[in-house]
């Protein structure tokens, strides 16, 4: 299967990256720009990625950050997410267990909550995680 992009962006080796729309994209070099860690280790950049996505940016109010420790600062915050639809709250503990392996994350369940955008997303993720000297993204 190959997927289609909508959205792209160079990785470090001439793949495309998928993204989808250019607010997601925005959003990932912004959070690049400001956490420049991202730059240099996978488990930032996945989690970026995911947090990126405008929904969920929207949704932790654009400071994914608030303590300084991560990209999913915001969800640890408060155990109440039910404004999250649920295919999105899947996408986001997915991110949270490519970040740091966080348990709560059911691939099974996932998958059948998933829009085929939110099944592209954790692709790119999931690829973004693999390898930090393949997959990371050259800033322009």
């Amino acid at each position: 299967m190959v997927l289609q992009y909508q959205h792209h962006h160079h990785l470090r080796g001439g793949n495309d990256m998928y993204f989808i729309n250019d607010k997601h994209q925005q959003n990932f070099h912004w959070l690049l720009m400001q956490y420049p860690i991202a730059n240099s280790n996978a488990e930032y950049q996945t989690g970026f990625y995911v947090v990126a996505h405008p929904e969920v940016f929207e949704y932790c109010s654009r400071n994914p950050v608030s303590d300084n420790h991560g990209p999913f600062d915001w969800f640890f915050e408060t155990d109440d997410h039910s404004r999250l639809p649920v295919g999105l709250a899947h996408l986001v503990h997915a991110g949270l267990n490519l970040y740091n392996n966080h348990s709560a994350f059911a691939l099974n369940v996932a998958l059948s909550t998933w829009s085929q955008e939110q099944y592209h997303v954790f692709l790119q993720a999931c690829e973004l995680r693999r390898s930090v000297a393949n997959c990371l993204v050259d800033i322009p």
